[in-house]
């Protein structure tokens, strides 16, 4: 790109990375916050989302990759949101769609999400390769910060590894469902009766990791519908 692009990259990174930096501190258990309101008076939303913590996770990363942010920075950081994320409730090791940023409670009713638990798992893995990548380049020149992110890429791996995709898996349709809910006031668990069926969709991730951990059968890959168009004349 050139030296213009760049600068515009850079400040829309920066810009980025400040709300990250200002909102997913203390007050919030270093865990990033779904949104700010800004019209008429400013409200944090104190609640947060899988998608929204790996999302958190992945931007201190990329912060410290564009010079943001020091390395100890990051590697606090890091430590401290995998923390709190280790000690929220779940089910079948799946985090639950919505929780208190401030108290760290599920929010009602308890849900688990095919797309929310795809995109936390693979973010949960970006996170660990990230940091192994590190651990390699710092070994003899930073052992004790080394150390650290190696232990970082492991409990990533570990909060990946313990999410059953299969309980979301229809094996007669060889697909998955919605999600979940628990049993509360209206009923029992029960799964959703609708289903993820196209294979260009935002649930893809969670099926391809599924794949990948042998959570679920490779043929639900080819149960994945995909349309037939023309390109320049050829069928794709």
């Amino acid at each position: 790109p050139t030296r213009r692009s760049s600068d515009l990259l850079m400040d829309v990174a920066r810009r980025t990375w400040e709300y990250f930096e200002t909102l997913a501190g203390p007050e919030n258990h270093w865990l990033a916050p779904d949104n700010v309101q800004e019209d008429r008076v400013p409200r944090v939303a104190h609640r947060t989302s899988p998608t929204n913590l790996g999302l958190g996770l992945l931007a201190t990363l990329s912060a410290h990759d564009l010079g943001l942010i020091s390395l100890e920075d990051m590697t606090e950081r890091v430590d401290r949101a995998l923390t709190s994320i280790e000690g929220l409730e779940r089910h079948e090791g799946h985090l639950f769609n919505w929780y208190d940023t401030q108290n760290l409670t599920p929010l009602l009713p308890r849900y688990v999400s095919t797309v929310d638990s795809g995109n936390l798992a693979g973010a949960l893995l970006a996170l660990a390769a990230g940091c192994r990548e590190l651990d390699k380049q710092l070994q003899f020149s930073r052992p004790e910060i080394a150390s650290r992110l190696a232990d970082v890429a492991v409990r990533s791996v570990a909060l990946a590894d313990g999410m059953n995709f299969a309980f979301l898996y229809e094996p007669e349709r060889q697909l998955f469902v919605i999600g979940y809910r628990l049993a509360d006031a209206s009923g029992p668990g029960r799964t959703d009766t609708s289903y993820y069926d196209l294979l260009a969709s935002e649930s893809r991730l969670a099926s391809f990791f599924a794949i990948a951990k042998g959570d679920v059968p490779q043929s639900h890959w080819f149960h994945l519908g995909r349309l037939v168009v023309s390109v320049a004349g050829a069928p794709t």
